[in-house]
């Protein structure tokens, strides 16, 4: 993107700056695919990642296949944190891993943990997805081991 300084403007007037610390919450659009509601701004036609051009501005070019990973796990909606503090560069596969460690992509491990418990009482899964509020489809992938194989039962024994 050619940046005029009307857009270094514009983009930094769309952060509620706070103390250096906090997250920097992003007042522009969010958007994207279905669940993933993450920040951008627009600027010649082109939608950009408000993070990523905010780490951008103030670090300089970043190679297109970088990702930027948040410290602060507020990178999508209704945050979309801006604090370059809580920005850094990564891998595709750092982002992945970091996201799985911290649980943010899909299901909490404890609630796959109870999916799988519940399956193994017999209850129905159009019940537990019920309960969950996920599809039968996601609890039929728990039970067939297609998804999640990476949760390990925890024990819940006090011996």
């Amino acid at each position: 993107m050619t940046r005029q300084p009307n857009d270094i403007v514009d983009v930094f007037s769309l952060i509620v700056m706070g103390e250096p610390d906090e997250c920097w919450p992003w007042m522009g659009t969010f958007g994207g695919r279905s669940r993933d509601k993450r920040p951008y701004y627009m600027a010649s036609g082109k939608r950009y990642m408000a993070y990523r051009l905010v780490y951008e501005l103030v670090h300089g070019w970043i190679d297109p296949r970088s990702s930027i990973l948040h410290s602060c796990d507020n990178g999508g909606y209704p945050v979309g944190c801006c604090n370059p503090a809580h920005l850094r560069l990564g891998t595709t596969k750092e982002n992945a891993d970091d996201m799985m460690d911290r649980e943010r992509h899909g299901l909490p491990k404890n609630v796959i943990n109870a999916i799988r418990r519940l399956i193994d009482q017999g209850k129905t899964q159009e019940d537990i997805a019920q309960l969950y509020g996920v599809s039968r489809e996601t609890v039929s992938a728990i039970k067939t081991g297609r998804t999640y194989k990476h949760v390990i039962e925890e024990s819940n024994d006090a011996t």
